[in-house]
């Protein structure tokens, strides 16, 4: 998944309003760190972002928000928080079409292809200019995610490979000695940490995290053209083997809403997952001891690429200032203050420190070189919807599908 009006004197206004916000920028205000100032002309534009994530996130957004006039005088900016990701793309769609959505939203890549082909993303071209935002600012990989078709509709604020956590305490208490890096050491281990109250491993029937592990079998879905691939059916068999073994659960089996409670109340040893794990750990289980690693290796090195970016809605009300509070949004104080909460930076000048911030994700970080987008079908809502259905109708229901049987199925449906 590849993410990608100006007229006579109207270029002759934008570009010295472009020079004059230049000039008020470049004054040292700390909350600028990322743009120029807009003019106070005394009228007052709200902006409304959207997100899901935890608490917090919203407090470092709303931090942000309350100190937006320092750039931008004329922005009044609105945080709206939604409870999960399913709640985020299942209600965004139905108010993007009563015209209630937020302006712009902060969403990752993985299920933003979607809603871009689809047209519910404004591009970003010809707005880049005239709000003053520097896309240079952003390390080029998290910005080629944002393209399509050369189009930039997104500014990126985030860049990290997926993860793979483990308990260190019942990892020691198990005397399992050093940390496995491939999937089949993984289930060997599970199989060894599972007692009558912890399971091994908890594997999210979840497209996030079956992609991690088709993709460290070489695999992935090139935007529905290889479902059905070979590399696909391995990983997907890995998964069906550890729960056929017995070592892993899924967290509807537990009654949780996903993979992190589970792992936060110690009902598994091991899961993937990714960055916002550190923050929701801090509030959820402050005293739990965990060990980040890269995804196992399969057959190679391979992993997701999570680009958080900031994107603004088509029917936004005032589309610049809609953009120019996104890029107030990757200031160096509110990405710094991400970085402390696990999330690598696209910011080009923070980046570096990252590790420095989050030494429990150093040993990820060679993963930066192999990770990659996740490539769903345009169609992305129908096919992560039919690919939960078919992996849980065999895990939880008991069909009888093999690995290949149920991604030869759904491929006839992406041809």
């Amino acid at each position: 998944m590849s993410k990608k009006l100006r007229a006579g004197s109207a270029i002759l206004l934008m570009i010295c309003l472009v020079v004059v916000l230049a000039a008020c920028g470049s004054k040292g205000n700390n909350a600028s760190d990322n743009g120029q100032a807009s003019p106070d002309t005394g009228k007052k534009t709200t902006v409304t972002m959207g997100f899901w994530g935890t608490a917090e996130d919203l407090k470092i957004y709303q931090d942000a928000a309350s100190n937006i006039s320092k750039q931008y005088p004329n922005i009044d900016l609105k945080i709206k928080q939604y409870p999960s990701s399913d709640q985020f793309w299942n209600t965004l769609p139905g108010e993007i079409a009563a015209g209630v959505a937020p302006d712009f939203i902060k969403t990752t890549n993985e299920g933003s292809y979607e809603y871009i082909t689809k047209g519910l993303f404004a591009p970003l071209d010809d707005l880049i200019g005239p709000a003053g935002v520097d896309v240079n600012r952003y390390v080029s990989t998290a910005n080629d995610i944002w393209k399509v078709d050369g189009k930039q509709y997104g500014l990126p604020s985030s860049v990290i490979p997926g993860m793979f956590f483990i308990n260190e305490e019942m990892w020691k208490k198990a005397g399992l000695g050093a940390y496995p890096t491939t999937w089949d050491e993984v289930e060997a281990a599970a199989k060894k940490l599972t007692t009558k109250d912890v399971h091994g491993i908890v594997i999210n029937i979840d497209p996030y995290h079956i992609t991690n592990y088709v993709k460290s079998y070489g695999g992935g879905w090139d935007n529905g053209k290889a479902i059905n691939s070979q590399a696909n059916v391995n990983g997907l068999q890995k998964i069906f083997d550890m729960y056929k073994d017995g070592a892993a659960v899924t967290p509807k089996s537990l009654g949780f809403g996903w993979d992190g409670e589970v792992f936060a109340n110690g009902k598994a040893a091991m899961t993937t997952g990714g960055y916002w794990y550190k923050g929701f750990l801090k509030d959820a289980a402050p005293n739990l001891k965990y060990v980040t690693l890269p995804i196992p290796k399969g057959t190679t090195e391979g992993s997701t690429m999570i680009a958080d970016g900031y994107v603004v809605l088509k029917d936004a009300k005032d589309k610049q200032a809609a953009l120019q509070a996104a890029y107030y949004m990757t200031n160096d104080q509110t990405q710094t203050a991400f970085m402390k909460n696990g999330s690598n930076s696209a910011v080009k000048t923070l980046t570096p420190q990252y590790f420095q911030e989050n030494p429990e994700f150093k040993s990820v970080e060679p993963a930066l070189k192999t990770a990659t987008d996740f490539a769903y079908p345009a169609e992305t809502k129908k096919f992560k919807d039919e690919l939960v259905n078919q992996i849980e109708a065999t895990i939880l229901g008991g069909a009888k599908k093999s690995p290949k049987e149920i991604l030869d199925a759904i491929q006839q449906q992406f041809k």
